[in-house]
């Protein structure tokens, strides 16, 4: 009875998972695809994960949140304990090829006609691979500090598998039942000829072991063995047969068949085994150790990954020191040679929290602040998928919605202009925000005129704050900026306005001649706290960029277009 226990507990072990705590429910939220376009989620998918098979299949982790804090926290440790030893994680990278193998024989089985030999074969390479998997895990468990809740789970189930008696005896009868189909690798088939020395008979004289062979190109390639014919070895293309050797064919099924029985008979004994768990497994590995490669390579440019510490929804906050934007590191990693430290990336501190929950962001054009919004939302990505985020420190509240609304094309389909455009997103956003929403507006209402443009911008601003939610609206209003303590004064909510600037630093304005100082400005891309100074440095940024008048009638005479 107690046996049968036992067995029973490893079955229901089977459903284990890396990623979600045994028995709790847990909520989860899927991004919009605007969400996911404006952030550009797939340049992140991209970079924590290697191929594109895996990607498709790991796509709703970053795509689809999870909104449960111990859940989170669960993923959090795993990954922790991966970072803490690299044995362990190298061991998972080691037997990823055979649970491939594992997930083919497994979705293939009973899929495909297949003879009764076949049947054996296949299930001898499963336990083989299986149980190879099983020992390795074993002994990098064993070498391992581990003090997360799932790979102690983990590493008790593998420890309950290895000394399961059924797989002990596996282990101790495989080698020979490998060996038996290990040792079958050609026939030798015996053709008589008749008076016109054409062939008219065929019977099969032996199965051998070795493989018969072009003996040059074998020896060539493999050294010695081989059994070599004297005349070039044929190959038929797969799934096609000479018809005189048709019957002869049926013999070695039939022989193969009878090979076999002792092998199924024995393979009975081993039933109870299975190799699911691995199966269900591969794509949980690939998710963590594609965070360890991608934390890794970060920091070998200088560039930190934290742990963040996961809020409740309810605190409705955030907190980082040292906050940059993720993806245009990656991009930049990919552009820059193997090691040193990547140069610009600027990074930033920044709070919301109940002194302010509502951030104005204003600044000049290309000073960064399009960059720090998606910043905060790729981070807020990446905390509730369960991984490392891009900061020195890190404070995160859960969201139970990440909602954003950036610059949008015309909708030639819908007949609507890009400001039509940009209000049905608006009132889709206010359809489903809650108090523990996270909202990222970048560049909203600027498709028509200025004054109406604010006028909307501060009443929008107005029902946030009702709401309470946080929000992060990045724009030109200047006006709006101004407006924070008005707006906090005349209306109810929990969620104040506060003003950030993106900073510039202002060079004088002096001719460049010889190498002199450019005129103009620089951006710092530092978000502070602070008003904006009543422009945009357009002008300045025009004559960087060679678009004043003067420099366009320039360009024009040297064409000698005027």
């Amino acid at each position: 009875m107690k046996e049968k226990k036992n067995n029973e507990d490893i079955r229901l072990d089977l459903g284990f998972s890396l990623l979600w705590p045994k028995g709790r429910k847990v909520s989860t939220t899927p991004l919009r695809k605007e969400t996911v376009e404006d952030l550009d989620i797939p340049a992140l998918i991209r970079f924590f994960t290697e191929t594109g098979k895996s990607r498709d299949s790991l796509e709703s982790m970053y795509t689809v949140v999870c909104n449960d804090e111990e859940t989170l926290n669960y993923r959090l440790d795993i990954l922790e304990d991966l970072l803490r030893s690299p044995d362990l994680a190298g061991c998972w990278e080691e037997i990823l090829p055979d649970i491939r193998s594992l997930t083919y024989f497994t979705l293939h089985f009973g899929a495909r006609e297949i003879t009764p030999f076949q049947e054996v074969v296949w299930r001898l390479r499963e336990l083989e691979f299986y149980s190879r998997c099983v020992r390795r895990l074993g002994k990098a468990f064993g070498e391992a500090l581990i003090r997360s809740r799932g790979l102690t789970l983990f590493s008790a189930l593998i420890g309950q598998i290895e000394e399961d008696p059924v797989f002990v005896r596996l282990l101790s009868v495989l080698p020979e039942l490998l060996a038996t189909i290990n040792n079958l690798g050609s026939i030798t088939i015996g053709v008589n000829l008749n008076a016109g020395l054409i062939p008219c008979g065929v019977t099969l004289l032996s199965i051998n072991k070795d493989l018969y062979t072009d003996k040059t190109l074998y020896r060539r390639i493999f050294g010695a063995g081989g059994t070599q014919g004297i005349a070039p070895l044929h190959t038929a293309p797969e799934g096609t047969t000479d018809p005189l050797l048709d019957p002869v064919i049926k013999d070695v099924a039939k022989i193969m068949e009878e090979a076999a029985a002792p092998l199924a008979r024995s393979l009975k004994k081993f039933i109870s085994i299975n190799s699911r768990l691995l199966v269900r497994l591969h794509d949980e590995f690939i998710f963590f150790l594609g965070a360890v490669k991608g934390i890794k390579k970060l920091e070998r440019y200088g560039l930190p990954m934290v742990r963040p510490r996961v809020l409740k929804k309810e605190a409705r906050s955030l907190h980082y020191e040292g906050l940059y934007n993720i993806n245009l590191a990656i991009q930049k990693s990919d552009d820059s040679e193997q090691s040193g430290a990547i140069e610009g990336i600027v990074p930033n501190d920044f709070e919301m929290n109940e002194t302010g929950r509502i951030v104005i962001l204003t600044g000049p054009n290309r000073g960064g602040k399009t960059t720090f919004t998606q910043a905060v939302g790729l981070s807020q990505v990446l905390m509730q998928a369960g991984l490392y985020v891009p900061a020195q420190r890190a404070e995160i509240s859960i969201t139970d919605q990440l909602l954003t609304h950036f610059p949008v094309k015309e909708s030639l389909s819908r007949g609507t202009g890009r400001f039509g455009e940009e209000a049905r997103r608006l009132h889709t956003i206010f359809d489903t925000a809650t108090r523990f929403s996270l909202i990222l507006l970048n560049e909203s209402l600027s498709s028509t005129n200025a004054g109406e443009s604010i006028y909307l911008a501060q009443d929008i601003m107005r029902v946030f704050r009702m709401l309470g939610t946080r929000v992060i609206f990045t724009t030109h209003f200047h006006q709006l900026a101004a407006m924070t303590d008005d707006i906090n004064a005349d209306t109810d909510g929990e969620s104040a306005l506060i003003s950030l600037v993106a900073g510039v630093y202002e060079s004088d304005p002096e001719p460049s001649k010889g190498g002199g100082e450019e005129p103009g400005i620089r951006p710092t891309f530092k978000i502070l706290p602070g008003q904006p100074k009543g422009r945009s440095y357009a002008i300045e940024l025009a004559a960087r960029f060679g678009i004043t008048k003067n420099q366009l009638v320039d360009v024009l005479k040297k064409r000698g277009a005027v």
